[in-house]
């Protein structure tokens, strides 16, 4: 456990966060496409606007996007992270609607920019979690995407039962740091 959490922050702090963005969010879409319930088509559809709405807003003039998280979970995008103004956060909603395809759009955005500091606790924070989730024998880490900004954590992804949400929220809660947890999990359907 201990080898698993020392490379996961000697990955976050050795790449930059566009390359360590696109090889972790690469192999978590790989991980989480086995472990949830979408399709494979609807999974490829989640992906797939994502990085749309991930090139707009780098592409975009004046949006200072590198805080910014993107997910999108059965065409619904959730943003969270910082930006400099309200002004911006309007226009990421609006670039995040124009995406063929999203069929909502969800802000967690805050307005300003996170301290050093912040961003090492969070960064902390969050592998200490899916660390804790991918030893957890109830809990998937592949399925559960986790981000935390300011110690608030946010959960996301797809679940097989209830148990694994509740698991999920209660390591959050423990992991010393934690403000408070914002479950945005979504409980696998049964067909």
């Amino acid at each position: 456990m201990f080898f698993r959490l020392l490379m996961l922050i000697g990955l976050c702090f050795s790449l930059s966060a566009c390359v360590a963005t696109a090889i972790v969010g690469g192999g978590a879409a790989v991980g989480s496409a086995i472990h949830d319930d979408r399709s494979v088509g609807q999974h490829i559809d989640d992906v797939t606007i994502a990085s749309k709405i991930d090139a707009l807003l780098i592409a975009e003039k004046n949006m200072p996007s590198r805080w910014v998280s993107v997910e999108v979970i059965e065409n619904v995008v959730w943003l969270t992270g910082y930006l400099p103004s309200q002004n911006h956060i309007n226009r990421a909603i609006y670039i995040c609607r124009s995406v063929k395809g999203v069929r909502e759009v969800k802000s967690e955005l805050n307005i300003g920019s996170p301290s050093t500091g912040s961003l090492f606790s969070d960064s902390w924070i969050t592998t200490k979690i899916k660390t804790a989730f991918l030893d957890d024998k109830i809990v998937s880490g592949f399925s559960i995407h986790v981000e935390t900004v300011n110690g608030k954590v946010y959960l996301q992804g797809i679940v097989n039962q209830s148990v694994e949400r509740h698991r999920a929220k209660d390591i959050a809660r423990k992991v010393k740091g934690v403000t408070a947890v914002v479950d945005l999990l979504q409980v696998r359907s049964l067909r």
